[in-house]
């Protein structure tokens, strides 16, 4: 005698919920990721004694470099020479100025806040040099260089060379072209 076994089906099983922990959001006013530049300048940087600088706040340039700005709209670039500061003057240039720790960007700071020169030039003139520049800039009589251009002149393509032949061929095509039309009706 065979003996029929009759299972059931177990009903089937749902798992719990996994309850998952919600992270935060980054801001979005920070870096997506931070490169090796920016870790190696804030490093030197703390290492030359130069101003506490985040790593953050080293943003990468173009060339490879990294720059942080400053108080006083000073900046500091660290590349493969070291750092150069580059630090404002009087007289709206910049300055670039390399150094190695912080009395070299006090002394670069001090440097351009004294500066006394533009692009080369003395800041103030001396007595001969101002009369020079008075003559210079006085006005300028223009009326033979006005009855030059004042009188009317020919459309340039009147008094090119061969514009007869080009306009006589462009009528004969024309003609041509209307009588084709003609003929063809």
């Amino acid at each position: 005698m065979s003996r029929k076994t009759h299972t059931k089906k177990r009903p089937a099983t749902t798992k719990p919920a996994v309850l998952r922990p919600v992270l935060p959001v980054r801001p979005a006013t920070g870096p997506e990721f931070i490169t090796e530049q920016q870790m190696a300048a804030a490093y030197a940087a703390r290492l030359a004694g130069l101003p506490l600088i985040p790593i953050t706040a080293w943003a990468p340039q173009p060339n490879g470099a990294v720059r942080a700005r400053l108080a006083g709209g000073i900046s500091l670039t660290h590349g493969p020479a070291g750092f150069t500061a580059h630090t404002p003057c009087p007289n709206g240039a910049h300055h670039h100025t390399p150094v190695a720790n912080s009395q070299g960007l006090r002394n670069a700071t001090a440097a351009a806040a004294h500066c006394t020169d533009l692009h080369g030039q003395p800041r103030t003139l001396t007595l001969h040099q101002a009369a020079v520049t008075a003559e210079d800039t006085q006005t300028l009589d223009v009326t033979n260089l006005r009855a030059d251009h004042d009188q009317a002149h020919p459309h340039p393509a009147e008094t090119t060379p061969g514009y007869d032949i080009a306009l006589a061929a462009a009528e004969a095509h024309g003609r041509a072209a209307a009588q084709h039309q003609e003929t063809n009706q």
